[in-house]
């Protein structure tokens, strides 16, 4: 949940006649209703590529419908269940727009439940949202994350969400711990399924290196879900080649040297949290999985970014990068 604040800045690459410079252009996208936009996402419509939306703390979201040139800001209500942050914005195959985010519902308790709220005309309105995760207080759910199937395997089209759930947010009774969790919608985001623990080591609840947090989910080109996060064991990865049905045990990527919660001179707090991607391009690295994170094992004012991949479907993993 905590972040710290940056300019909200769109890079626009306009391809010259010749094809053989480029420009890049700063298009600032956020305006007057933005305060200090941060946690910013980012995503494009398969359906027609021009359209682009993003989503930025606490409730903003932007819309491009002319590749990035110009944006519409607004922010997102849902009157049920609140709006409290960590938006991830996501476009599935038919050009539905999903906004998931923290809750702050009128009637329970503050970030209780994860909300995903799904837009049919590329954000001009936005119906209320469903609520994903809920479980019994004082449990909380913190730091989700989307991936859409996109390929042509039996899941395409399904939607799927990885988070983590604390037993009591903050806390530091060793009795309290955290754990990743996960859940999918088959029907366009109307329904979700009842959330299950993919993590196998669980972390504390003091929002620190020792949480287990930070999930990030991808799709392999066989509809595959891969994740990985951060916590007690450093990074780790998992898989699921089911939909989401069945889940592997924990790989080992990365120790991952100091944990993923520092400070960078000049920005304060930061996160080396892990980001998942496969490479879909058809390519000889079609499959390959591809996983980037920072840390400071070189030193507190020597904070590098690191990468690790895999060849063989994330049974093993290269030395970090």
């Amino acid at each position: 949940m905590k972040s710290h604040s940056y300019l909200f800045t769109f890079i626009l690459f306009v391809c010259l006649a010749s094809n053989i410079l480029s420009q890049y252009q700063n298009i600032r996208v956020d305006g007057p209703l933005s305060n200090s936009p941060e946690e910013v996402t980012i995503a494009i419509n398969p359906v027609n590529p021009n359209v682009l939306a993003a989503g930025a703390n606490i409730d903003h979201f932007y819309v491009s419908t002319d590749a990035g040139n110009t944006w519409i800001e607004s922010r997102l209500v849902s009157n049920l269940l609140g709006v409290w942050g960590d938006p991830v914005v996501l476009f599935d195959s038919l050009g539905n727009l999903y906004y998931s985010h923290l809750s702050n519902p009128v009637s329970g308790w503050w970030i209780d439940r994860i909300v995903v709220q799904k837009s049919t005309n590329n954000g001009v309105s936005w119906n209320d949202g469903v609520g994903v995760g809920l479980n019994n207080y004082p449990k909380q759910q913190d730091k989700e994350w989307l991936a859409v199937d996109l390929t042509q395997s039996p899941y395409r089209g399904n939607v799927y969400m990885t988070w983590t759930e604390f037993d009591d947010y903050g806390s530091s009774n060793p009795n309290d711990s955290s754990r990743i969790r996960f859940s999918k919608s088959t029907n366009e985001g109307e329904t979700w399924s009842d959330a299950i623990t993919i993590s196998d080591i669980s972390g504390n609840c003091i929002d620190d290196d020792l949480t287990t947090e930070g999930a990030v989910p991808c799709i392999g080109p066989n509809g595959e879900i891969y994740v990985s996060w951060a916590g007690p064991a450093g990074i780790v990865f998992d898989k699921s080649t089911d939909g989401g049905a069945t889940w592997g045990a924990d790989v080992f990527v990365n120790s991952m040297p100091g944990g993923w919660a520092f400070d960078v001179s000049g920005i304060s707090r930061c996160n080396g949290m892990p980001i998942t991607m496969c490479d879909l391009s058809g390519s000889p690295y079609n499959g390959h999985i591809f996983i980037v994170w920072s840390d400071q094992r070189n030193g507190a004012t020597n904070t590098d970014i690191f990468m690790s991949k895999s060849t063989d479907a994330g049974e093993t993993w290269s030395p970090q990068l």
